[in-house]
């Protein structure tokens, strides 16, 4: 169920912290046509400060399919920029919106943050090792 605010757009914090270069944006509260568009800047903000990775924390009640379709947009804009990109989904309505989309074979999805971000991070030092020889 959408919960929205009296203007009309649902309600949803977006919160980004940075773990030594991998940067976790945390998504709060619900992701419909009426915000998906402040989730897609959020995202490209994060990707133009060059990150080692970005892990989008789904800690919503709700994830509509613009917020899929915003999701893999921004995993392929940051593959494009050889930036990491990780969807963490403990939740069990955002963790059923991937799977019946079929998302989870488009994107990595973890089960909690600290996973996510060791491996992205992972990914990236075996990718500057591989790049070294």
């Amino acid at each position: 169920m959408t919960h929205a605010r009296r203007d009309g757009i649902s309600d949803l914090t977006i919160e980004t912290v940075d773990h030594d270069g991998v940067l976790v944006v945390t998504l709060n509260g619900d992701i419909d046509i009426t915000n998906a568009g402040q989730v897609r800047t959020a995202l490209e903000e994060q990707l133009n400060t060059h990150p080692v990775g970005i892990v989008v924390w789904l800690a919503v009640g709700f994830l509509a399919s613009t917020g899929l379709s915003t999701l893999g947009e921004a995993s392929r804009r940051a593959q494009q920029a050889g930036v990491g990109f990780a969807v963490v989904a403990a939740a069990h309505s955002a963790r059923r919106s991937l799977l019946v989309a079929g998302m989870d074979s488009v994107l990595l999805v973890h089960e909690s943050v600290p996973h996510a971000v060791e491996a992205l991070r992972t990914a990236a030092v075996a990718e500057r090792t591989d790049l070294a020889h």
